[in-house]
């Protein structure tokens, strides 16, 4: 698998977690953040091929980190991960931008299946870059 990822939770475990699930798979993290407005920072100036991204965070939750983010790099997708498991959030997040949901906890091949699912040619990056 060849993505760049990065992961925004603001807990640390989480991150960690996801982090290395990936990374075990082949992908490479470009970077992690805590909340929501680090998160529009930090895909800025590193356009992942993918973004693991809490709901609800300090700062600005996933939902409004989302659609900043599409706004700049539309061709990035984004998996939400959350704990909360309501049909409106998954909704509302999909209205955002997200192009995948999971729900907390999660298994590594839960994680896995939503990486094909959004994107399916895992051997390119949909920056150009490998």
């Amino acid at each position: 698998m060849k993505i760049r990822f990065a992961v925004v939770d603001d807990a640390a475990f989480l991150r960690e977690l996801i982090k290395n699930i990936v990374t075990s798979a082949g992908g490479m993290c470009v970077g992690e953040a805590e909340n929501g407005e680090e998160a529009v920072k930090l895909i800025q100036s590193t356009l992942p091929d993918l973004v693991f991204m809490d709901m609800v965070m300090p700062e600005k939750n996933g939902i409004e980190a989302a659609k900043a983010i599409k706004e700049f790099a539309p061709e990035t997708k984004i998996i939400g991960c959350s704990t909360i498991d309501n049909e409106d959030l998954i909704e509302k997040a999909k209205e955002a931008g997200f192009d995948a949901y999971l729900t907390k906890p999660f298994t590594k091949d839960q994680i896995l299946k939503a990486i094909d699912k959004v994107l399916p040619h895992q051997g390119e990056t949909t920056h150009g870059r490998t």
